[in-house]
């Protein structure tokens, strides 16, 4: 970039000097005005010759890339928590289910997912609302952490009447 400035530089310079030195050396009167006149459509050509040397096919692919990975970015933030929610319903349901088939009445089971270090997202935490305590209640825990790795810890239980 500096050694292109350079160049830009010096050709607007040397341009400067010859119509410098032409204008020295043409007769006054309408000849000189013709060679000022000359001289200054050489210096614009000299100001200008960069622009028109621009390849503005790679200006706009460069713009389209960078709009594309913005796009991309946005797009893998909408994948992932799309992701995550997906996880969480078929997981919720799963659990359901085993409530369920151990006949554990369970009005509503939210499970709160992570992004693992490898980009996927697993199921971290599970709350299940309407689960009664008491035998019922540690089998199906103990089922949620053998069957979903969820640990006993990341798993909260409410009786729907807002005790726990």
């Amino acid at each position: 970039m500096m050694e292109l400035l350079r160049q830009w530089l010096v050709g607007i310079t040397c341009a400067a000097m010859i119509v410098a030195l032409a204008d020295s050396l043409t007769p006054s009167g309408t000849v000189r005005k013709i060679g000022r006149m000359a001289g200054g459509l050489l210096l614009l050509v000299a100001v200008v010759q960069p622009i028109l040397h621009v390849d503005f096919s790679v200006l706009a692919a460069s713009a389209v890339q960078i709009e594309l990975e913005s796009t991309q970015n946005e797009l893998e933030k909408t994948d992932l928590e799309l992701m995550k929610t997906i996880i969480g319903e078929k997981t919720g349901a799963y659990i359901l289910d085993k409530a369920e088939a151990l006949g554990v009445p369970c009005k509503r089971v939210t499970v709160t997912c992570t992004v693992g270090e490898d980009g996927v997202p697993y199921p971290s935490a599970v709350s299940i609302t309407g689960a009664p305590g008491g035998e019922e209640r540690r089998l199906l825990a103990r089922i949620i952490e053998a069957d979903l790795a969820i640990p006993e810890e990341c798993q909260t239980y409410e009786s729907g009447d807002g005790a726990s």
